[in-house]
């Protein structure tokens, strides 16, 4: 049986454990799932369900402060457990067997404007390192993936040039095309796409054209591949075999160095893959892409060798 440390570079993992009612009795993830599988580090979302029927509603701010504060008191509770806010810290916890990290992820920016910087900053004192400056919305910052005209805009723009002088994660996952190739076109390092599959594939704007992912290979970035039903399928029913087809294209195209994993899990609410409906079955991910011809090498580097790479680059 083949088992891994990994880095799974989206999980919404606090909003999986905290809004039980869209799930069921079934977990995806889970603190005690993520040190079961050894996962050394996990992108773990500040995802701020409105308190109206608005994601723009600026309270959902107040949302995220409460999520990095959980996120953070945990790591306080839990000795083997820290933020990871530099290369050092993701050397730490890949250095030493039972440690674990949390990389603080805002996966859209909804309710920001020009007043709004010195939030930011404070945030960034308390551990975020990660930003999709989109969900599927689009927001003052650029197109989400439900909106294909909008670009990024000057506030977009803005931000980018922020998060690079702060040397943080800037996520082009759920950017439209346009918002897409309007950041590729600034951006100063590696491309991290933290969860998405390919198009080729399965046709939906959430995944990612041929000319898409060599852009995110020559920046020496990394595609997280994910395993939401919806996005490897269609929606038709999905099992191991069809996300392996995923990594099977994404190797093909960018080549086995730009693969990485971005389960998505604890926030797949549209349909799971059969046998592979949270992180203790990744065993049978690896034992499909070893029937493959996939070396431990080359699974090595998709569980958390590139990730660790890309994330030395961009960290301080």
């Amino acid at each position: 049986m083949h088992s891994f440390p990994l880095i799974d570079l989206h999980e919404d993992l606090l909003l999986h454990l905290n809004y039980r009612q869209w799930y069921g009795d079934h977990y995806q993830t889970s603190f005690e799932q993520l040190e079961r599988n050894d996962a050394r580090i996990v992108v773990a979302t500040a995802f701020p369900v409105p308190p109206s029927d608005s994601y723009f509603d600026p309270a959902t701010n107040a949302l995220i402060q409460k999520d990095f504060d959980e996120y953070n008191a945990h790591c306080v509770t839990n000795k083997n457990w820290r933020i990871i806010r530099s290369r050092a810290d993701v050397d730490a916890v890949l250095g030493e067997p039972g440690q674990h990290g949390i990389m603080l992820h805002i996966e859209g920016l909804n309710a920001v404007g020009d007043a709004d910087w010195p939030q930011l900053e404070r945030w960034y004192e308390q551990g975020w390192r990660s930003l999709g400056i989109v969900w599927n919305l689009t927001n003052p910052l650029g197109g989400g993936t439900k909106d294909p005209t909008t670009s990024l805009t000057m506030l977009g723009e803005q931000m980018i040039a922020w998060l690079q002088e702060h040397h943080m994660i800037v996520d082009f996952a759920h950017m439209n095309e346009r918002t897409f190739w309007d950041v590729a076109k600034i951006i100063k390092g590696p491309i991290v796409v933290s969860h998405g599959n390919a198009r080729a594939l399965c046709n939906n704007p959430r995944n990612y054209t041929d000319e898409q992912l060599r852009r995110v290979a020559k920046s020496g970035g990394v595609v997280g591949v994910f395993f939401a039903r919806t996005f490897v399928t269609g929606g038709a029913p999905a099992t191991v075999a069809h996300v392996a087809d995923h990594v099977d294209h994404l190797k093909n195209v960018m080549g086995i160095d730009h693969v990485a994993l971005g389960t998505d899990f604890g926030g797949i609410i549209t349909g799971l893959v059969e046998g592979l409906d949270s992180l203790d079955c990744m065993s049978a991910f690896w034992a499909e892409l070893a029937g493959r011809g996939y070396t431990d090498d080359m699974m090595k580097k998709i569980a958390y060798r590139n990730a660790a790479r890309v994330l030395h680059d961009i960290l301080l």
